[in-house]
């Protein structure tokens, strides 16, 4: 079987200008694990639930901790240094936590060989392209464990 009998053509997709907010929004309320980042019909990265983790903070969620900044005044009495800092965060867009550069599948790979993918890197959502990185779909582990679910 191939990637492309199985791969969901209908794929959510988010511009490199996307803020955090926004990223964060679509990918929690319609339960995505991961959204390709497009620009001009390509993919040019990918964000991942793990992206909105603080690095080295591994139970501070980007979304909230941006929530509370905003509600909180938290940068009202702090230096000029971090108010820059938090001002930097609270404009963070898509293009600031992406993995830059993300593995992408081609429709004709067999599903066996992105089994061997999922087993050496760990991840478990690719964007679907063709060799020039347009977005033609996505497929994830989920997608393949369905099939095998069905048969």
């Amino acid at each position: 079987m191939k990637i492309k009998d199985l791969m969901i053509t209908e794929v959510r997709s988010v511009k490199p200008d996307a803020s955090i907010s926004e990223v964060a929004d679509t990918l929690f309320r319609h339960r995505f694990h991961g959204m390709p980042v497009v620009e001009d019909g390509k993919v040019i990265g990918i964000i991942t639930e793990d992206d909105f983790f603080l690095k080295n903070y591994d139970d501070l969620f980007l979304p909230a901790y941006i929530k509370f900044i905003r509600e909180n005044k938290v940068a009202e009495n702090v230096p000029a240094e971090i108010k820059d800092k938090i001002k930097r965060l609270l404009e963070s867009k898509a293009t600031d936590i992406m993995t830059k550069d993300c593995l992408t599948i081609s429709p004709d790979t067999d599903v066996s060989e992105m089994m061997d993918i999922i087993k050496k890197t760990k991840f478990t959502t690719f964007p679907v392209t063709y060799d020039d990185k347009r977005l033609v779909g996505i497929v994830t582990l989920a997608d393949i464990l369905g099939t095998v679910k069905k048969g």
